[in-house]
């Protein structure tokens, strides 16, 4: 049981480093706002006010953000 467990962290942990590396791999403003909203956990009203633009604007650029995080997970 404590084997399986493991495995599963283990697993869940290779995931993440590779989440973080093809966001890393983004250009900015959408490498910031994803890793603020997926990483650090933050809301998408606390994005926009940390960088300084419009709810509606993170709103946007969160979505294009989302599609340019699919194309790179094509490539890789």
């Amino acid at each position: 049981m404590f084997d399986e467990l493991m495995n599963i962290v283990i697993e869940e942990e290779k995931k993440q480093k590779k989440i973080v590396e093809m966001v890393s791999k983004m250009d900015f403003p959408y490498r910031n706002i994803l890793y603020k909203v997926y990483i650090q956990g933050k809301t998408l009203v606390r994005v926009a006010d940390e960088m300084g633009y419009s709810y509606v604007q993170i709103c946007r650029s969160h979505g294009t953000a989302l599609n340019k995080f699919d194309e790179i997970e094509d490539v890789i």
